[in-house]
């Protein structure tokens, strides 16, 4: 766990440092609680292209490599599944490509060089598929869209790069890389060709652009993209991905069950931060900070919503999700006059079932810290929620209410907290307890009770008034992660600390 411990602490001190935060391409980290990566296994042969030296005549050797990728799944050299009728996935799949050299099992290393962009409505696999960068080589494309029947697959350190795109439009025009989805990376079903799951998305770099020094708030406007998409694609992974200079970050939409999306870092986004509109979503550890503020959209670092069976916000119930360990951080460079603020962890139209949401840190000028409009049988547990810009009205809170429609909210716990404004809770068995709230008129004591607040460093120190305030004043939750480890992987003691902290 030390190593993990580290990955984290670095990340978060690269990411206040104002670097790119790049991800170190060889970790696999292992997580205590509830999910541990497992890359896939290669069992059959290793393919080489290469867009400087290849050729779409060679023969995917070493010495012969192919030329991009997308030539070759244009060019039909993947034996893959697709289902035999569309419309009726019960008579099953039939083989696409029979005969052609690369397999399920195998393996495709990518070279340095542009790949072009891939646009996808099927390739399904009994073995996964492993499409990986060669070792210190940076392949890129400018998108990668799997709208269909896909299964299988694992994406590890490439670049998708949505400036990168050679057509005649401009990147942010073209219909090729636009149309349906402008995001970088897309995973979704359609109710033609089929679903999409089991999609493994590892150490990706995923951006617009590198140059958006001279953008203007217009240009943010027209030109962002997306960054990872999720839609109806069920059992995907993203991991160790960094996703930059974008609009919205990660989205895990409607019918997307089952996500797990731990350790990225989501830099400089002029939307949300990440949405999830889905069920059993474990959204851990990861970081999100940089909130543009270009238009009147409502920006939040974590947004959700439940949606019903006609597409209407606020109808049925989002269950069973996990955010734990993250760090939001709403300004990156206050000398940057387009930084605004975000909301934290913004639910405002439940119902919001069985969440759980500990051990994350947020920092921003805004009302909602963390805020849930319906919540039942969940817990809000051992977060640190602080005011970045203190001395004027708004500051952060943490808050239970009933949903718009006036359902009550129930079987809830507020505990361990740490937040610079109120903790505010109604409802059926919604109960708030052993938590620290500053109140707006003592932002000061932050100066005595953490590390350094100027630079976001949140850690606790150990002296009198912590001690009387926070240390050891934590209740124990015997099924909960943030009871037995800090945002860091830190153990904690029997009894925990508030906030997401535990005191070294």
């Amino acid at each position: 766990m030390k190593s993990l411990r580290t990955l984290i602490s670095l990340t978060v001190f690269l990411l206040l440092l104002n670097t790119a935060c790049e991800r170190h391409p060889d970790i696999v980290p292992v997580y205590y609680d509830s999910y541990s990566f497992e890359e896939p296994a290669v069992t059959g042969h290793t393919f080489y292209i290469d867009p400087v030296n290849g050729s779409p005549s060679g023969d995917g050797s070493a010495e012969h490599p192919w030329r991009t990728l997308q030539e070759v799944l244009d060019s039909n050299l993947v034996e893959c599944f697709k289902l035999s009728e569309a419309y009726h996935p019960e008579l099953g799949l039939v083989m696409v490509n029979e005969g052609a050299p690369i397999k399920g099992g195998d393996r495709l290393v990518l070279r340095s060089g542009y790949h072009g962009f891939i646009k996808l409505s099927y390739m399904m696999l009994e073995d996964w598929l492993t499409i990986e960068a060669a070792t210190g080589e940076t392949p890129v494309f400018s998108q990668i869209n799997f709208t269909g029947a896909f299964k299988n697959i694992y994406l590890k350190n490439l670049t998708v790069d949505k400036s990168s795109y050679q057509g005649t439009d401009a990147y942010w025009e073209a219909e090729d890389i636009t149309r349906n989805t402008d995001a970088g990376v897309y995973l979704g079903s359609n109710d033609f060709w089929g679903n999409c799951s089991h999609i493994k998305l590892y150490g990706l770099s995923v951006k617009t652009t590198d140059h958006v020094s001279r953008w203007t708030t217009g240009d943010w406007v027209e030109k962002a993209a997306a960054g990872i998409g999720i839609r109806s694609a069920e059992n995907i992974e993203v991991v160790n991905c960094t996703i930059r200079n974008i609009r919205h970050g990660i989205s895990v939409d409607y019918n997307s069950d089952n996500s797990i999306i731990v350790n990225n870092s989501i830099i400089d986004f002029c939307g949300d931060g990440s949405r999830i509109i889905s069920n059993n979503v474990l959204f851990a550890y990861n970081t999100i900070i940089g909130c543009l503020k270009v238009d009147d959209n409502h920006d939040d670092g974590i947004q959700s919503w439940s949606r019903g069976e006609d597409g209407s916000a606020g109808e049925g119930t989002v269950t069973g999700v996990t955010i734990r360990g993250n760090t939001i951080i709403a300004i990156r460079d206050p000398q940057n006059p387009m930084y605004g603020s975000l909301q934290g962890i913004g639910c405002f139209d439940g119902l919001f079932d069985s969440w759980i949401v500990e051990n994350n840190l947020i920092i921003s000028n805004t009302y909602h810290g963390i805020s849930f409009y319906g919540m039942l049988n969940s817990s809000i547990v051992n977060n640190t929620v602080i005011d970045q810009v203190p001395g004027d009205d708004i500051s952060p809170w943490i808050m239970i209410t009933e949903h718009k429609d006036g359902t009550e909210s129930s079987n809830c716990t507020i505990a361990n907290n740490i937040v610079s404004s109120t903790i505010s809770f109604s409802g059926d068995e919604v109960t708030a307890s052993h938590n620290f709230a500053f109140g707006k008129q003592n932002y000061d004591s932050v100066y005595v009770m953490f590390t350094d607040p100027a630079h976001n460093d949140f850690t606790l120190l150990d002296n009198a008034y912590t001690r009387e305030k926070v240390i050891d004043r934590g209740m124990v939750f015997d099924k909960l992660v943030s009871s037995k480890l800090d945002i860091e992987l830190t153990s904690r003691d029997e009894l925990p600390d508030l906030g997401a902290y535990e005191k070294r």
